[in-house]
């Protein structure tokens, strides 16, 4: 066999030995959501109000004191209620939910995002920085129920 027959045979064996091992990645996860996006921020709403009820300032006419987190069980607790928050925030980028809208999608992921920067402040005890942060929450959600939650959008 000459040169060139042994180069051209052993380059074929090398494109064929390379297709047969790239096989394609199997097909990603399939997604069963079993609740309506509404159905979803009836299970979240009483979670997010459990998530800001700890932290804050209260002003009453006895004075003003404020609110945070005793012990480590009720920082756990709202670390809990943070990750809830933030795995549903994902669960609306489901396709199903988010229909594509990239606005919607957006509103999704401030929602992620701030939770997550709120887990990280829980991490901390830093009862000033969760504080900040979950007005973030906040406002990623009523910016997001502005646009979205048809009760808001159709008043007059």
């Amino acid at each position: 066999m000459s040169r060139l027959t042994f180069s051209f045979v052993f380059v074929l064996g090398l494109a064929a030995f390379g297709s047969a091992c790239s096989t394609p990645p199997p097909p990603g996860p399939t997604y069963h959501p079993i609740a309506t996006t509404k159905e979803l921020m009836d299970a979240l709403d009483p979670v997010a109000d459990q998530f800001w009820e700890p932290i804050g300032t209260v002003v009453t006419k006895d004075g003003t004191f404020e609110k945070k987190p005793a012990n480590d069980e009720e920082w756990a607790e709202i670390r809990n209620r943070a990750v809830l928050m933030s795995e549903i925030g994902s669960t609306l980028l489901f396709p199903t939910r988010s229909g594509g809208n990239p606005e919607f999608i957006k509103q999704a992921n401030a929602l992620i995002e701030t939770t997550q920067r709120s887990i990280k402040a829980i991490d901390a005890k830093d009862t000033k920085a969760l504080f900040d942060v979950g007005a973030e929450v906040y406002e990623s959600c009523t910016n997001c129920h502005r646009q979205f939650m048809p009760a808001i959008v159709n008043a007059k």
